[in-house]
């Protein structure tokens, strides 16, 4: 399971102390600097973008994307092969 932690504020704007917790990403409640686990992958990948928090086993989450998915381009060779590829001859272009 993921661990969030808040980092916090140590002051405020006006110099106040800072809050000892906060709510963030569907109401729950982070403590600050206590981690917290979280399951959700969509959490976990918003807590990574986030400055204010520190994020440990973010792969340990339910919902990630399957490590073996098609990010596109072409496919791979099944033989492994790197067979150079004959293109058709170009007349030029005077």
């Amino acid at each position: 399971m993921a661990k969030l932690t808040w980092l916090g504020e140590d002051e405020l704007h006006n110099g106040g102390a800072g809050p000892s917790f906060t709510t963030a990403f569907g109401d729950i409640k982070f403590p600050k600097d206590e981690p917290v686990e979280v399951r959700s992958y969509a959490i976990v990948q918003k807590a990574l973008n986030n400055p204010y928090f520190s994020v440990e086993d973010a792969d340990d989450v339910d919902g990630a994307p399957q490590a073996q998915r098609n990010k596109g381009g072409r496919p791979k060779r099944e033989d492994g092969d790197k067979a150079e590829t004959k293109l058709p001859p170009v007349d030029p272009v005077i």
